[in-house]
Parts: structure tokens; sequence; C-alpha cells
């Protein structure tokens, strides 16, 4: 045989699995935009009013300023922004859903269906809280890292000018923990819990992996756990989106049921949309940062105790505050209960989930077949053509953006400047 013929050929079909991947590829950038430009879109007339009433709050004193310094005090107009916040959220991946969906319907080619065990399911099920708790570590440790260099910068000049004030803030504002209200839970529990899970399911795996595995799974699920982890725009997110990413797809990929992933993301989902807000919202911000005070003032007296009845009358206050504040907001107690136990509840299910994984992750390997792992180079023909570079660049840029909004604002909180 001639060799010219076989790297000919090897050539020719190299360049058509770029092809295949870019003709995807390209149109999931435009997917990402559509969310993205959503999201712009419809939140930028809410930046809008909200600075312009917040400038005339300082500074008319009409009956309509007045009740809207009110409906802030009192935490209606947070309440409303955040709401709309989770409808345009809802809106924008719909929108991405749809988008895709008209791009790719003539390419979709669904994987065998089979069903799964509810036993295999839970398993995969536990193996979520593994794979997202290791994730999140990870996650966590380089966002911090990230966010170093503005802070660092900050309090240098901050202590070079002698500046005082109050030390760098938390950025990073959890969106399930940012308001007390409860039907901000309400719409985080439908948002996050049911509706997110759905589409982004949609997304990633049924139109994904339907419109990418002509050449077997195994590329297909990787690339679209690694777009699935992407499409985040943070660290802190992207480990544990792009493990369980993975998880999802070989399901999906094994059994052609898109069903099983749904109700695993909206199970995992829901854990932090629902358990753990719900329990903090016992707790009212007004009550935390009472707790937070009282306990400064205790140790702000603590540092110059002399005499042992110094130190008892201290305690006798600070034991006096926390009962006023306990009678006052009579959940706080059980919310205090609620949250340690939830909390040790999750640390045991990243430990069985880790346990698990490893357990899973062996099985899988045995059936990696079932993953039809394809030809040699797939992979790279997957990662490398036109459409993925031009995926990687546009959730580059995403990245960059994040973590440079991020630093300024670790800067100007390192300054002491409330923004």
């Amino acid at each position: 045989m001639d060799n010219n013929n076989i790297v000919f050929n090897e050539e020719a079909v190299k360049a058509e699995k770029k092809r295949y991947f870019a003709n995807f590829m390209w149109k999931l950038v435009i997917c990402i935009v559509v969310i993205y430009g959503v999201q712009i879109l419809l939140s930028l007339p809410m930046w809008i009013l909200s600075g312009v009433f917040e400038a005339l709050r300082t500074r008319l004193h009409g009956d309509f300023i007045q009740t809207y310094a009110r409906l802030v005090d009192n935490g209606t107009v947070n309440t409303v922004e955040s709401v709309l916040s989770y409808l345009i959220l809802l809106v924008s991946d719909a929108a991405g859903a749809l988008a895709l969906y008209l791009l790719t319907k003539k390419n979709h080619s669904a994987p065998e269906k089979k069903n799964m065990k509810f036993g295999y399911w839970f398993v995969a099920f536990m193996c979520c809280f593994g794979i997202g708790g290791v994730g999140s570590v990870i996650g966590s440790i380089v966002n911090v890292l990230l966010i170093l260099p503005g802070g660092i910068c900050g309090r240098l000049i901050r202590a070079l000018a002698f500046l005082t004030g109050p030390g760098p803030t938390n950025v990073v504002d959890n969106l399930l923990y940012a308001d007390d209200s409860w039907i901000y839970l309400f719409f985080g529990v439908i948002t996050v819990g049911i509706v997110a899970p759905i589409l982004e399911e949609l997304i990633f795996r049924k139109i994904f992996i339907d419109s990418t595995s002509r050449y077997g799974f195994a590329a297909s699920v990787l690339l679209s756990a690694l777009a699935f982890g992407i499409f985040h725009g943070n660290f802190v997110q992207f480990f544990y989106a792009t493990g369980l990413g993975v998880l999802f797809g070989y399901i999906y990929a094994s059994t052609g049921k898109l069903r099983y992933t749904i109700f695993l993301h909206m199970g995992y989902n829901l854990y932090a949309a629902l358990i753990m807000p719900f329990a903090r919202k016992l707790i009212p911000a007004k009550a935390t940062e009472e707790m937070e005070f009282a306990f400064e003032f205790l140790n702000k007296r603590l540092e110059n105790v002399e005499e042992w009845d110094e130190l008892a009358r201290y305690f006798r206050m600070y034991s006096d505050n926390m009962g006023r504040i306990f009678s006052k907001y009579p959940t706080v107690v059980p919310g205090i209960i609620l949250v340690t136990l939830v909390t040790l509840f999750y640390l045991l299910l990243i430990l069985v989930g880790i346990i698990l994984a490893i357990v899973f992750l062996k099985k899988a390997l045995n059936y990696r077949k079932t993953l039809m792992l394809g030809q040699k180079g797939t992979k790279a023909c997957a990662a490398f053509n036109w459409g993925a570079i031009l995926f990687w660049v546009l959730g580059g840029g995403l990245f960059i953006l994040y973590y440079l909004l991020l630093n300024i604002a670790s800067f100007v909180g390192a300054l002491g400047i409330t923004l």
C-alpha cells in the first residue's frame, strides 16, 4: 500500500473531524453570546434605574423619593432586584438553549436508550457530593490566589498612605444568600434547583453530545464537561462543574435518557438552593450583625482586662446581649443548630461521595467500551479547531473579566473604600 495514500487519508480524516466539531462549537459560541447578551440587555434598565434612584435618594426629599428610601431600608428594593435577577437568568438561559437547538436540530443523533437502576442512580447522586466537594475546595483555593494581587496592592498603598478604614470585605456574595426574604428563597429554588438544571442539561448533555458523538462519545463527553465548566465563568465553580459534567455526560452517553442527569443535577442544586439557604434564613441578617457587634465589643474590652472580676463582668454583659438577641429573634437558636447539623451532614455526604466516586470511576472504566472511545486523535480534533478555539477565547475572556473586576473590588476594599 502506498504510504503517501495512507498519510493523505489520515490527514483527510483529521480535517473532516475538525470540521465536524468546529461546526458545532461555533454554534455553542452563539449560544453563550445569546445567554450573556440577554442578561446584560435585560439587566441594564434595572442597573440604570437603581443607580438613578440611589443618587436621587441622597439629594431629594419628595414623597416618591422618601417612599423609595423606606423600601430600600426595609429590604423591599433588594428583594425585587434579586427576584428580577433570577427571572433574567431564566430568560437568558432559555434563549440560549433555544438558539442552540435551532442551529443544531438537523445534526442530533441520540445514544441508544437504556434503563438505569435506581441503585446506580443513587450511587451517582452521592458521587455528585464527592466531586462537588473536592472541586469546590480546589476552586476556592485558586479563586483566592487570583484575587490576592488586588488586595495586596490595595493594602500596600493603604499602608504607605497611612489610610484608615475597614479592612477588605468579601466581594463575592453567593447569590443564594444575598437576601433575607422567603420569596427570594422560593425563586432561588425554582431557578437554581429546577429550571436551570433542565436548560443546562439540554444544552451541555442532550444537544452537545447528540451533535458531536459521530466519532464516539469519549471526546464528546469530555469536551461537553470542559465547556460546561468554562460556561460558569469563574474558578469557584469551574472544577466541580467540569467534574460533574464528566459524570453527567457519561451517564447520558450510557443510557441515552436525559431525565437521569436532569434529576441528578436538580438534586445536587436543590441541596445548595434549598436546604442550606433555608437553615440560614432562620438567622436574620440583622441578628448576625448584632451578634458580631456584641462579639467585637467583648473582644475590645478583653484587651485591657487585668482582674477576674472585670473579666466576669464583661462576659456577663456579653451573655446578656446574646440573650437579648435570642429573645428578639426567636429563630436564631434553631437556625444555628440547623445550620450546624446541615453543615456536618454535608461534610458526611462529601466523604461518602468521594469514596463512592472512586469505586464508581473504577466501575465506569471497566465499561469504557460503552463510550465508544473512537479513533485515535479524535479528542485533539475536538479540542483544537477554529470553532473550539473561538469558544476557548470567549471563555478565557469571561474569566479574565471576572477576575479583573474582583481584583478591582479587592483593591478598593483593601483601601477601606465602600463601593
